[in-house]
C-alpha cells in the first residue's frame, strides 16, 4: 500500500472514530439536548400567547359527537402532541397537533373510551413539553393556561348537554393533570352525573387527590360508578424517579408542588382495584398498537402485559415506544406511546360501569328519577385465544352539530 493510501485509511479511520464519538456524546446527553430544543427563547410573560379557542364553534373541538342512541359522553383531555420550544402553549390552530390528534390519539387512546359514548375532545392550548422539564414559573403559568382552556372547553359542553347526561373525564399525561383539577372544581350536581374519571399516566399523590377531589372515591371494583382510574406505567429498567420526586402536582392550597417521594395513587387496569393485587398477563384483554400501514387504524394482541402496582407506580411489560423518537430516558413518559397496554381493558370497563350507572339511575340509587338507558352496544374484544387482528371502529370525523343530546327517555 502506498504512503498516500495508507495516510488517507488511518485519516478515515480518524474521521469515524470522531463521528462515534460525537454520536455517543449526543445519544448520552440526548436528555439535556432535547431540554436545551424544547425552551421556549424568552420567558412565559415575554412570550405573546396564542388566541384562546372558542369553543362555540365547531373548529375548537378535534371530535364533538352527538348520536343520541349512546349511552353517555366522554369529555377526553390529550397527552403532551405538540413537540416545539416555539411557544409555551401550543397554538389551537397548529396543524401538526391537529393530524397527531386525528391518526394518533384518537385511534389509540380516546377510541376505547368511545364504543358506547360520545366523545367530546375539545382543543386546547397545551402546555409545552419543556413546562414538564422545569418547575420555573413560566411552566406553571403555561400549565394554568392549558387548564383554563380545558375548564371552558368543559363548561360549553355542559351547557350544551341536558341537564342529567351521565359523562366520563378521560385524559391521558398532562390531560390528567387538568382532569384532576376538573374534578376539584366539579359541583357536587354535576358529580352526581360522573359515570368515572379515569386520570392515566400521571403522577398524583394519595394526599393530594383526597384533600382536593371531594365526593369521588378512588375505583376499587370494575363496576364502581362516580369514582377514580388513576395509574402512571413504568417498566423494570426504566427511571421512576420524574414520577416518584419531581412531577408537579397540583397544591390543595393553590398553584403546585412536588410529588417529592409521597405516597402515588395507582389503580390496576387488570383487576381495578387498588388492593395491590398483582394481574397477570391472561388477564390482559388486549394492548393497542398504531398500524404501520395506515392511520386511524389499530391491532390488538391479547395477553401482552401484566400489571402490578408497587411503589405507586404500575409496572408492566411493554416497553414505552414515544411517538416522539428524540425523547430521551428521563423524559419519554411525557409522551404518548405508540402501545396502549390496556386498549381492549379500558373499553370493556369503560361499558361495565356505563352499565352499571344505568342500573344504578333506573333503581333510582343515583338520581331519584328512574329512566330507561339506551341498549347498549357489543364492542368487540378479542378473542380468549392468542393474538388477534382486530378493526378499529370507525373513526371518521363526525358532522359537527350545535346541540349535544338529550337524555335517553
Amino acid at each position: 500500500m502506498s504512503a498516500g493510501a495508507r495516510n488517507f485509511l488511518v485519516a478515515l479511520i480518524a474521521l469515524a472514530g470522531v463521528v462515534a464519538t460525537i454520536g455517543l456524546f449526543v445519544f448520552a446527553a440526548r436528555d439535556n439536548l432535547i431540554r436545551y430544543t424544547l425552551n421556549p427563547s424568552g420567558s412565559f410573560a415575554e412570550t405573546p400567547q396564542p388566541t384562546p379557542p372558542d369553543y362555540a364553534t365547531a373548529y375548537a373541538w378535534s371530535v364533538r359527537d352527538t348520536s343520541a342512541s349512546r349511552r353517555a359522553d366522554v369529555f377526553f383531555i390529550y397527552p403532551t402532541v405538540y413537540y416545539s420550544g416555539e411557544h409555551w402553549n401550543a397554538p389551537a390552530s397548529n396543524e401538526a397537533v391537529r393530524e397527531r390528534l386525528s391518526t394518533i390519539v384518537r385511534p389509540l387512546y380516546a377510541q376505547p373510551f368511545a364504543s358506547n359514548a360520545n366523545l367530546f375532545m375539545p382543543v386546547y392550548r397545551q402546555a409545552a413539553p419543556y413546562t414538564f422539564m422545569s418547575s420555573g414559573e413560566s411552566g406553571r403559568s403555561a400549565r394554568l393556561v392549558a387548564y383554563g382552556d380545558v375548564k371552558r372547553a368543559f363548561e360549553a359542553y355542559l351547557e350544551k348537554a341536558a341537564p342529567d347526561r351521565p359523562f366520563v373525564i378521560a385524559g391521558y399525561g398532562q390531560g390528567a393533570l387538568y382532569g384532576m383539577k376538573l374534578l376539584a372544581d366539579m359541583e357536587p350536581a354535576v358529580k352526581a352525573r360522573l359515570v368515572a374519571a379515569f386520570l392515566l399516566e400521571v403522577a398524583i399523590p394519595t394526599d393530594a387527590m383526597g384533600a382536593m377531589v371531594k365526593g369521588i372515591p378512588l375505583c376499587d371494583t370494575p363496576d364502581q360508578v362516580g369514582c377514580a382510574v388513576v395509574w402512571h406505567s413504568t417498566t423494570q429498567n426504566a427511571r421512576g424517579d420524574m414520577a416518584r420526586e419531581n412531577a408537579l402536582v397540583w397544591r390543595p392550597t393553590g398553584g403546585f408542588e412536588a410529588t417529592r417521594g409521597r405516597e402515588l395513587v395507582c389503580v390496576n387496569p387488570l383487576t381495578w382495584s387498588i388492593s395491590g393485587r398483582a394481574g397477570s398477563t391472561d388477564m390482559n384483554l388486549g394492548a393497542a398498537r398504531l398500524n404501520d400501514f395506515g392511520p386511524k387504524e389499530v391491532t390488538i394482541t391479547r395477553a401482552l402485559t401484566s400489571a402490578d402496582c408497587w411503589n405507586g407506580l404500575l409496572f408492566t411489560d411493554v416497553e414505552p415506544e414515544p411517538i416522539f423518537y428524540w425523547s430521551g430516558p428521563r423524559y419519554r413518559d411525557l409522551f404518548p406511546s405508540a402501545v396502549n397496554p390496556f386498549y381492549a381493558d379500558i373499553q370493556d370497563n369503560v361499558n361495565q360501569r356505563i352499565t352499571a350507572f344505568w342500573a344504578q339511575r333506573t333503581a333510582g340509587a343515583a338520581l331519584g328519577e328512574p329512566a330507561d338507558a339506551p341498549a347498549a352496544e357489543e364492542a368487540p374484544l378479542p378473542d380468549a385465544a392468542g393474538d388477534d387482528d382486530l378493526p378499529l371502529p370507525d373513526t371518521s370525523d363526525p358532522v359537527p352539530a350545535e346541540d349535544l343530546p338529550t337524555a335517553p327517555q
